[in-house]
């Protein structure tokens, strides 16, 4: 029993951290000026702040037309003030984070109650607060590139070398001399008779090593996707996503890939999808038009604007 005990440790430890390895963000570098940041993937989004070129950024997951962003250090964020007490969230449920201080801004992110912030001020209710890990903003993919890390130089490793004393030994009597003797010297084999080699032209050389680099260059799409869906080669799919807003159906004119889709309200009462959400139909039509907290995996899938959530976790409002 032990014996197993062990190998199931050990498997669960490889496989955390395959997953951590797939989870690793990638850096990407704006290819111009005053690129905006927006608080959706869509033109009509609301513009929080603005990139320059070079500027380089942290990536959390990207599709074909939108890369979703940690947001820069430099940018504010707000937070009701009733919620916040000592640089600590102080609420039952989480707390939504705005792009401005009002509630008709957009939400960017959620803070867990006992949560942490640095306060960079106030204004009227509201408490400005540093960008936090949860929140995330997005960027047109057309205008970023992505950035390889370079790999570190090795230190060099200095080796001490023992010093060993010389052993004195008596010294052997001289060997006779022998008389030397010509021995035949063969001839070296021709050039003419060398094995020719083919020759590669200098461009096919080329095209062959490009070839096989970008091989090994693409995109991973997690296995554990729903087989259903055509989803988008990328290193984000298959993420962790929590989202807040009601479960509505689907648009009966749209083709959409699930029968469902997670909108949020404004103050006007204007809906705006933020996601389908894919899984048990049956239990699903109970939850209709029901305010929730739905968490689990997310995927982008081909000709669609919005993502596709696989829910493991479902907390009603």
């Amino acid at each position: 029993m032990k014996l197993w005990s062990w190998m199931i440790v050990g498997l669960c430890v490889l496989a955390w951290s395959a997953w951590a390895m797939e989870a690793v963000p990638l850096k990407i570098k704006v290819l111009k000026n005053n690129v905006n940041l927006r608080t959706k993937p869509n033109l009509t989004a609301e513009v929080v702040a603005q990139v320059s070129m070079n500027n380089v950024l942290v990536s959390k997951s990207m599709n074909s037309e939108w890369v979703e962003i940690m947001p820069p250090t430099n940018v504010d964020f707000w937070v009701l003030g009733d919620y916040v007490k000592d640089g600590v969230i102080q609420c039952r449920q989480n707390v939504n984070i705005r792009s401005g201080p009002g509630i008709n801004f957009a939400i960017v992110g959620q803070l867990a109650p006992d949560k942490k912030v640095t306060v960079r001020g106030l204004f009227t209710e509201w408490v400005k607060i540093a960008p936090p890990e949860v929140c995330s903003l997005w960027i047109s993919r057309s205008l970023v590139e992505m950035v390889a890390d370079k790999p570190a130089k090795p230190k060099p490793i200095k080796v001490k070398l023992a010093q060993v004393e010389p052993v004195k030994t008596k010294a052997a009597a001289p060997a006779p001399a022998k008389k030397a003797v010509d021995k035949p010297i063969k001839k070296a084999l021709s050039l003419q008779h060398a094995p020719k080699r083919k020759m590669v032209p200098v461009t096919q050389a080329m095209n062959d090593t490009a070839t096989s680099v970008a091989a090994k260059e693409q995109p991973v799409v997690a296995a554990d996707a729903p087989p259903d869906l055509d989803l988008i080669p990328s290193l984000g799919q298959g993420q962790w996503k929590q989202y807040d807003g009601t479960l509505r159906p689907r648009g009966v004119f749209f083709r959409t890939p699930s029968r469902f889709r997670l909108v949020s309200y404004d103050q006007d009462g204007h809906s705006a999808t933020v996601c389908y959400v894919k899984g048990n139909n049956d239990q699903l039509s109970t939850l209709i038009n029901r305010p929730m907290i739905i968490s689990g995996r997310e995927y982008w899938v081909k000709r669609q604007n919005y993502p596709v959530l696989i829910p493991e976790r479902i907390v009603l409002k």
